[in-house]
């Protein structure tokens, strides 16, 4: 987290590109990137949902550190997991444990990979 707001403009952006990019390899390699628009609305827009939560819960996590806060966060992170989870089993029609692996790497690529061309674009 950065009080820069460039640096946070550029985390941002390099994030939804990274996302669009994982969806649409993940739909071209399914034969299916006919949905890619539904797809990556549902993705986005169930992130940006819990980001809603999650900003309140930060900041009373910033101001208390209480620990219902750090439990609350952690759900809050569980929720965006399986969602992103349950959105990649319905469209690549997969067991469970397999879209939970894609989803590992769906956020694995988006977030700390936002993250890393972050700090290299400073």
């Amino acid at each position: 987290m950065t009080d820069d707001p460039f640096e946070s403009f550029y985390e941002v952006s390099f994030e939804t590109l990274l996302s669009l990019i994982f969806i649409g390899v993940m739909l071209a390699l399914n034969k299916s990137l006919y949905v890619f628009i539904q797809i990556s609305t549902a993705m986005l827009f169930c992130s940006n949902a819990v980001s809603f939560f999650i900003i309140p819960v930060l900041v009373w996590l910033t101001i208390s550190e209480n620990t219902l806060s750090y439990y609350l966060v952690g759900l809050l992170i569980f929720w965006d997991y399986a969602l992103t989870t349950y959105v990649i089993k319905q469209v690549l029609i997969l067991n469970l444990a397999a879209s939970a692996v894609i989803s590992l790497f769906y956020v694995t690529f988006t977030y700390f990979g936002a993250y890393t061309l972050g700090q290299l674009a400073q």
